[in-house]
Parts: structure tokens; C-alpha cells; sequence
């Protein structure tokens, strides 16, 4: 395949590297998705709404990123079982909601984004588009939950928001003791 791009395509060996590495992570990616919804198949609906708000979080803001295909897996089957599962039983009261969806709208745009050291940093114009669609993603959240409080997608997105937001904090501490 490599000789192939080149000579047909004039791809040079490191272009060849990207498309591997893409292909790679798109595989990696797509799998975990496909394990972790055959594991919430009688919730689907439910998991995909979940993925949806955390691909829209994490593809602005980042956050923590595993070592290794399994503990990346791990990590996010917990993950998405607390927010869909477990913590959607804690009933949050709306007037509590809008203050905490708040402090997760300046903690991702203050923090946001925090990227894998595998990636190349990211430029001052790519931070403030993610930080800012960060804020208007759960901005437009709390508009809407205020809107429809009852709806049974609010208390998985909260969760969704929030872990992520959590996370993202855990992830900067951590990034931060890397560098020092």
C-alpha cells in the first residue's frame, strides 16, 4: 500500500505515516464506540445522545488521554456507565443545575483544551475556537434544559457535562506535573 501512494500518488513516506496513523485511530476509535454501544444496546438511543455531547466536549476542549488502547477502553466504558447508569439517580434540582453548568462553562473555557502529547500543539486561534465552542455547547445545554427540565436526555447530559469537566481538570493537573 505504501509503494502504491507513492508511486501513484506522489505521497512522500510521511504523508504515507499520517494516512497510516488516521486510519489507525479512526479503527481504534470506531471499535471502542462499537464495544461500548453492544454494552448499552438496550439503552441506544440513550448511549448515542451521550456520545454526541462528549464528541462535541472532547473534539473542542480535549482532556485526559490513555496510554494504551485498553485502558482507553476501560476508561470510557466506566465513563459512560456512570453518566447514562449511575449518576442520572442523582436527581440535580434545576436551581442547582444553571449555577453548576455555569462553573463547567468557565472551567472548559479557562483549561480547555488540553491535548495527547502525541499531538502538535495547538495554535492561539484553534484554542479559543474549542474554548469557545465549549461554552456555547453547555450554554446551549442550560438553555435547553431550563427549557425542558423533564426530559429524560437532561440528567445523562448534566452528567456527561460534568465528568467531562472533571476530567478535563484532572487531566490539566496532570499534563501540568508532566512538564515540571
Amino acid at each position: 500500500m505504501k509503494d502504491f501512494l507513492k508511486s501513484n500518488y506522489g505521497f512522500s513516506d510521511y504523508q504515507v505515516a499520517q494516512l497510516s496513523h488516521l486510519g489507525k485511530t479512526l479503527l481504534s476509535e470506531f471499535s471502542k464506540l462499537l464495544i461500548m454501544g453492544i454494552c448499552f444496546y438496550d439503552i441506544l438511543n440513550v448511549y448515542a445522545i451521550a456520545v454526541g455531547i462528549l464528541l462535541l466536549l472532547r473534539t473542542s476542549t480535549g482532556g485526559y488521554h490513555c496510554k494504551t488502547y485498553l485502558t482507553c477502553l476501560l476508561s470510557s466504558f466506566l465513563y459512560m456507565l456512570l453518566c447514562i447508569r449511575f449518576l442520572p439517580l442523582i436527581l440535580v434540582p434545576s436551581v442547582l443545575r444553571f449555577p453548576l453548568l455555569f462553573l463547567c462553562m468557565i472551567t472548559n473555557y479557562c483549561l480547555g483544551p488540553v491535548t495527547s502529547d502525541v499531538h502538535v500543539p495547538l495554535s492561539e486561534e484553534r484554542i479559543k475556537k474549542g474554548r469557545l465552542r465549549a461554552l456555547i455547547i453547555i450554554l446551549l445545554f442550560s438553555i435547553v434544559s431550563s427549557i425542558i427540565p423533564d426530559n429524560k436526555y437532561i440528567p445523562i447530559c448534566f452528567w456527561i457535562i460534568m465528568v467531562h469537566t472533571l476530567q478535563l481538570i484532572f487531566a490539566k493537573i496532570r499534563k501540568k506535573g508532566e512538564q515540571t
